[in-house]
């Protein structure tokens, strides 16, 4: 997308062109109507950055909601947040992950929460280490290592950790709740292995 500076750029050459051209005639007018030229360029200009301020403005997306843990959730939450950094620009891995950590809250026994709060706690670490070395991009040498390279490689470890809870707590109840009663050895182990 072409930005509103290139834009203003484009215009602003323009019409410097356009008075060069006309340097002669420009000369010969009035201060009234130089004033009264430089008036109505300068409104265009103006309208022209707010038409694309407003078109901007319209194609941003709206941050996805909160994302709590829920392992039903968890691949369509990292898609919405992805394709919201797509709509809005952000492109940089770290700003990616630190504003998805800031959006995981709460959850079934605050389990998201829990998670967000420790790797928020690694980032900072790593963030302040980072900004001491004047963001130098090798991070092997730093003593806080990030928790991750990019926004992909967060999503997957999302995935693994609350499928992975979920499933476990799954099975855990069912496993309690698992009786022979009248089955045949062959169902019961069936369902105790799955």
């Amino acid at each position: 997308m072409i930005s509103l500076a290139v834009i203003t750029a484009f215009l602003t050459t323009i019409i410097t062109l356009f008075f060069n051209f006309l340097s002669n005639a420009w000369k010969d007018l009035g201060k009234e109507a130089k004033d009264a030229y430089a008036t109505s360029v300068q409104n265009f200009v103006e309208e022209v950055k707010k038409d694309f301020a407003d078109k901007l403005a319209r194609r941003k997306m709206k941050e996805p909601d909160d994302f709590k843990g829920s392992p039903d959730e968890v691949r369509a939450w990292c898609q919405r947040m992805t394709l919201f950094f797509q709509s809005n620009n952000i492109s940089k891995e770290w700003e990616r992950i630190e504003m998805a950590l800031g959006k995981i809250k709460g959850g079934k026994d605050n389990q998201a929460q829990q998670w967000a709060d420790t790797q928020i706690r690694k980032f900072l670490l790593f963030q302040k280490e980072w900004k001491e070395t004047d963001g130098e991009l090798d991070t092997s040498t730093l003593t806080n290592k990030p928790l991750f390279e990019t926004w992909e490689q967060m999503t997957d470890e999302m995935a693994q950790f609350f499928i992975s809870i979920e499933t476990q707590m799954h099975a855990i109840d069912k496993l309690t709740k698992l009786k022979q009663g009248n089955w045949l050895l062959e169902d019961f182990w069936s369902e105790f292995v799955t």
